[in-house]
């Protein structure tokens, strides 16, 4: 299982940005994408503002899916993107937090002048997300549900793979 641990934590490190789905007051989704970051934790960590539906969203209902997906030009396959799904819970992290500064570092050591230039707005908000949860796909077949506090507990979803439709005789 060491190979779906790597193919993980591939993924992550080659990415910069994740799609963030939330829900409105009303339970309707929302799709949206974030620059991200991550700790020595498997926490992420994104800065988005509040004039955006996402952050309205998570202020309101804190459970929030991301998804971390292969770029389309490096996939081998469309029909088969490397892409990890986390079910997490997002919590805000204020400024006026002791550990507000470093966290804000792994971002600002990610990203260059402009996430130094957004982190002066007051209108954008630090946010933690804890995964609970994750599905790591890399491959047809190759479906592996993630699981515990840094997503290291591996379960393989289906040991028999794919099969063809069988024709009517």
């Amino acid at each position: 299982m060491n190979e779906v641990i790597k193919e993980k934590n591939n993924l992550i490190n080659n990415m910069s940005s994740l799609i963030l789905g939330t829900t409105n007051n009303k339970n309707l989704p929302n799709s949206s994408y974030a620059p991200f970051g991550i700790d020595n934790e498997n926490n992420f960590y994104i800065f988005i503002s509040e004039l955006s539906k996402h952050t309205k969203n998570i202020m309101l209902n804190p459970n929030v899916s991301l998804m971390i997906i292969e770029d389309e030009s490096k996939s081998k396959t469309i029909f088969a993107r490397k892409r990890l799904t986390i079910t997490g819970k997002a919590s805000i992290i204020n400024r006026s937090e002791k550990d507000w500064n470093q966290k804000i570092k792994i971002l600002e050591n990610k990203f260059d002048d402009t996430f130094t230039y957004l982190k002066n707005m007051e209108d954008f908000h630090l946010f933690k997300i804890t995964p609970i949860s994750g599905l790591l796909v890399f491959g047809f077949a190759k479906a592996f549900n993630l699981e515990g506090p840094e997503l290291v507990n591996v379960v393989h979803l289906n040991e028999k793979g794919h099969r063809p439709k069988k024709e009517k005789q």
